[in-house]
């Protein structure tokens, strides 16, 4: 059985025209899908139900985009069963236009290690109902510091009314909250797919991107999907909900909150690049290739990306290809090694150059990884690009500074730390992992080299202090002069004759216990029990111990929320008659919203002093 796709505004239209008796059964009925029989063409689609009732799709590139093109034979067409089984079951499709090389690219921050919120998160959240535990917006002791351009600047525009529908998707994330994802059914997703589909038109992409992703997870939920993970639903409800409180509230926004349907290119003018590395990037939704890190005269990082739906194959292809940008000639492994000349040029938020029509950029010549400019980025002191990187994770993917998660390190090898390689820099010990099978089997030729100095290109892993995956080293390496002195650890093959010295074998860096620290653990229960079974779960239990407990230990804060939170769950208005009244005030979404915000920055707060610990000890 294998449904087609809809619209996410033709979940909520069909199952609005059914009566009330027919739309209290359709998540009964669900499972009378899995027996149907499909036949599909390019434009239409067909299911023979029983010998009299057929259902026929009419399709628009391979998307059921209205509800008059689903047709039922049955005598209570199109106010039947049938038809709401049939869009209630199928998988929602995201009719926004595709960027294929911004979704895969994207997804590395997810596949290296990111936590489920880093994807979406608003830059800050100074706007946001909640306390921090220090300043996490631009410009804060946590911002951008020399050596790593920020994105590019861009002024903020008045909120329209018509982009106030932020509202209509606030109200259907808290629906979802009372009702948890064990109790939000067939009705619940539609309604959340129709304030999807209101977001979408008005032009709020980010905040419609998200409330598929939640869809989709409501989905998975009910049906008891492997794949559904509570602590990315939860992720996905805070970040949702505090960008529909941002854009319900702020006078002015950016693309950032906004987000777009295309990626956004804007003229940069003229520059001198310089390549620093490429990397081979193989993700878990589907796509390969590479994508290639370039300097300007500045020390400002920029990217270009060859990235196609694939798999690992995808990557040899990407790295000989030609880059796209002008006519240089160049492919994207040269290119990693040599320089540009580009003038005309474009580029998207992210500092990722385009490669418009008007963009001209010929070949030019390389540095070493110790001259200027490319010696800028191992001058910033590691403990500043720790908090570089983890300002970063901030930002929403999209405006995301190229190479702001990456670390420059110098140091000098140890030996091998269980599947890492320990290097000793100036101020502690550093963990390079590989993320591919050619990675790791450089790091371990690298492994026997003890003693050999190394300069190092890397991306922090938030979750694991002290360990980075390894992109690309140089140093006291015999390496061929093709390589121009440096090796993309994912492209290239590293001989035992490339590297002298012995090898010593370390114990492994001790995994984290929790990814959450231990005193928050009360507060995040209570949030994904809300999350999963709804308002009524959190109303049971008493949370006065939880509360005395964190009050004794210092965390008020914690405790506050936490006591905010059971209360207004408990906090219900009743009839004259006794019976609960229907609540649509916004006291205990928002109580929710504040501790889930709480929890996510006080987890990675810590997950930075841990960091900050391993490269900077006192």
């Amino acid at each position: 059985m294998t449904l087609p796709p809809v619209a996410p505004a033709v979940v909520a239209d069909v199952l609005d025209a059914l009566p009330p008796r027919l739309r209290k059964r359709i998540d009964t009925a669900l499972d009378k899908a899995a027996t149907w029989e499909v036949t599909s063409s390019d434009d239409s689609a067909r299911a023979e139900l029983d010998a009299d009732t057929a259902l026929t799709w009419h399709l628009v590139g391979g998307i059921l985009a209205d509800a008059d093109d689903l047709v039922c034979s049955c005598l209570l067409a199109p106010r039947c069963l049938h038809r709401g089984v049939a869009v209630a079951a199928a998988p929602v499709a995201d009719t926004a236009p595709p960027d294929e090389q911004t979704t895969a690219h994207e997804q590395t921050t997810a596949d290296n290690g990111a936590t489920p919120g880093d994807r979406t998160t608003p830059e800050g959240t100074a706007s946001g109902p909640a306390a921090h535990d220090g300043p996490v917006g631009r410009g804060g002791p946590a911002g951008p510091t020399a050596g790593v351009a920020d994105a590019l600047p861009e002024p903020p525009v008045t909120v329209a009314a018509g982009e106030r529908a932020a509202a209509a998707l606030w109200e259907a994330c808290t629906t979802v909250l009372r009702a948890g994802a064990q109790g939000s059914g067939a009705v619940v997703r539609a309604e959340l797919l129709r304030a999807v589909h209101t977001a979408r038109v008005a032009g709020l992409h980010r905040a419609s991107a998200a409330g598929l992703r939640i869809a989709s997870a409501l989905a998975g939920a009910r049906a008891g999907d492997s794949t559904f993970d509570r602590e990315i639903l939860t992720a996905e409800l805070v970040d949702l909900l505090l960008l529909c409180h941002d854009l319900r509230t702020a006078p002015e926004a950016t693309s950032e909150l906004r987000g777009t349907a295309r990626r956004e290119y804007r003229p940069i003018g003229s520059l001198r690049l310089y390549g620093l590395c490429t990397e081979a990037v193989v993700t878990t939704s589907g796509y390969g290739g590479v994508v290639t890190h370039l300097v300007d005269d500045a020390g400002g990082l920029w990217t270009v990306p060859a990235i196609m739906p694939g798999g690992p194959e995808r990557v040899r292809a990407a790295a000989g290809g030609p880059v796209a940008i002008g006519e240089s000639g160049l492919s994207h492994h040269e290119l990693g090694r040599l320089g540009l000349l580009l003038s005309g040029g474009t580029a998207s938020p992210d500092r990722r150059l385009g490669a418009g029509k008007a963009v001209r950029a010929v070949r030019a010549s390389g540095a070493a990884w110790d001259a200027d400019p490319l010696a800028r980025l191992w001058a910033e002191p590691v403990a500043d690009q720790v908090a570089r990187a983890f300002h970063a994770g901030t930002r929403p993917d999209t405006h995301r500074p190229a190479g702001a998660d990456l670390l420059f390190v110098e140091g000098e090898v140890l030996g091998a730390a269980g599947s890492a390689l320990r290097l000793a820099t100036g101020s502690g010990a550093l963990d390079l992992i590989g993320d591919g099978d050619r990675t790791r089997e450089n790091l371990r030729v690298l492994a026997t080299a003890e003693g050999v100095d190394l300069r190092v290109v890397a991306r922090l892993r938030p979750d694991r202090p002290g360990t980075a995956v390894a992109l690309a080293v140089a140093g006291d390496l015999a390496l061929p002069s093709g390589l121009h002195g440096h090796v993309d650890l994912g492209l290239d093959r590293l001989q035992r004759s490339n590297v002298a010295g012995g090898a010593h074998a370390l114990p492994p860096r001790p995994a984290p216990a929790d990814r959450v620290p231990p005193p928050l653990r009360p507060l995040e229960n209570v949030l994904h029990r809300v999350t999963l079974g709804g308002r009524a779960v959190a109303a049971v239990a008493s949370a006065s111990r939880d509360v005395t407990a964190l009050s004794r230990t210092g965390l008020t804060t914690t405790a506050e929320l936490l006591a905010d939170l059971a209360l207004s769950s408990r906090d219900r208005e009743r009839d004259a008659f006794g019976r609960v009244v229907r609540d649509a005030g916004d006291a205990f979404p928002t109580a929710w919203l504040r501790a889930g915000l709480h929890v996510r920055e006080f987890t990675r707060a810590v997950a930075r002093r841990a960091w900050l610990d391993v490269v900077s000890p006192s």
